[in-house]
């Protein structure tokens, strides 16, 4: 047996291959326990570096670029967040210690060591309720938070003035879930890190307070309240570098849920337009609200038919967790066989 490391943050005692282990409960760690059993098909069995200890192992593979890699084994890494959250994902003298680096950045990617890679999604296909069986009519899913230094693409901002807006305008049509809203809005920077701090210890003194009355609290799995919604504003966390596309828009298609999608550049280029609503095509939030309110129970199901097709159809391969374990494991087997010393001829 060929053992591996897998660097995931610290995490020991193979939590990421862990059922409901995940930030967001539910699958989220479903990409990482396929690609554990795909490396074991190739005969490598994948573990934390903890469950490797006084083995013999023949390579790493990092979610995330590393300041340390090891210099007696070959390092391999899938960059998930944008540079904008973690810079050392773009810094050229630390991608360069890899021996391939896999990455939806296309800033970066080349075709040779810089391979294309997106986030990975569960995509399966499941009957989904249509525009009767849902009682919500349009749902925020994010957590309260900011990136870690000011920066003109940070959409965090855009979400608050969505939130408001609703809760100004149309309180009845809008519903808020996820993580630290019991809070102000969390803001960038030294003073923001310091101001949550500040607000989390007031949240524990005053329970009571709703800094934002649309929040439903938090949720283990995304499907309990997309299965639900017609709508989700669904907005990422920042417009990212080239290629930044999250599972947010396809938590939306799997559930039936019409997202209201607001990314990066080229971010939807391979997903069909009658898919989901660009949400930087309206000039305000009313307009954006209006058109949400003239849409139909026909219109809906069209929308629905559109992404269950797209779901069904060759253009999603890529944007699978099948596609991910494919790409990694036949990427990294196929460099290493090329570190393998040849065989001399007799």
């Amino acid at each position: 047996m060929i053992y591996a490391n897998l660097v995931v943050q610290r995490m020991r005692d193979n939590r990421p291959f862990t059922p409901g282990a995940g930030p967001n409960g539910g699958d989220f760690f479903l990409p990482w326990r396929e690609l554990r059993a795909r490396f074991a098909d190739a005969g490598i069995e994948l573990n934390t570096p903890d469950r490797n200890e006084g083995r013999e192992v023949a390579f790493e593979l990092h979610l995330n670029a590393q300041r340390n890699l090891p210099s007696e084994r070959p390092s391999y890494t899938f960059l998930y967040e944008d540079p904008l959250v973690r810079p050392l994902n773009a810094n050229p003298a630390q991608l360069a210690r890899y021996r391939l680096v896999f990455t939806w950045n296309e800033d970066l990617i080349d075709g040779q060591r810089f391979r294309r890679l997106e986030y990975p999604n569960d995509l399966t296909v499941k009957e989904v309720p249509g525009w009767d069986g849902r009682d919500l009519f349009c749902v925020m899913l994010a957590s309260n938070k900011a990136l870690r230094h000011p920066d003109p693409r940070n959409l965090h901002d855009k979400r608050i003035e969505a939130i408001r807006f609703f809760e100004a305008q149309a309180p009845q049509l809008f519903a808020l879930y996820g993580r630290g809203w019991n809070i102000p809005a969390v803001q960038p920077g030294a003073w923001g890190r310091i101001r949550k701090r500040l607000h989390e210890w007031r949240a524990r003194l005053q329970p009571d307070l709703k800094p934002f009355p649309s929040w439903r609290g938090s949720v283990h799995h995304k499907s309990e309240v997309l299965l639900r919604a017609r709508f989700a504003l669904c907005y990422e966390n920042s417009r990212g570098a080239p290629g930044y596309l999250t599972e947010k828009i396809f938590d939306c298609f799997t559930t039936g849920c019409v997202p209201v999608y607001v990314g990066g550049p080229r971010a939807t280029e391979n997903i069909p337009r009658e898919c989901y609503i660009d949400g930087d095509a309206f000039g305000s939030m009313a307009q954006l609200l209006q058109a949400l309110q003239g849409i139909d129970e026909a219109r809906f199901a069209r929308y629905q038919h559109a992404m269950r097709e797209f779901l069904l159809s060759p253009a999603s391969t890529r944007y699978s967790n099948a596609h991910f374990c494919h790409t990694l494991v036949e990427g990294i087997t196929a460099d290493l066989a090329q570190l393998q010393p040849q065989a001399q001829p007799a």
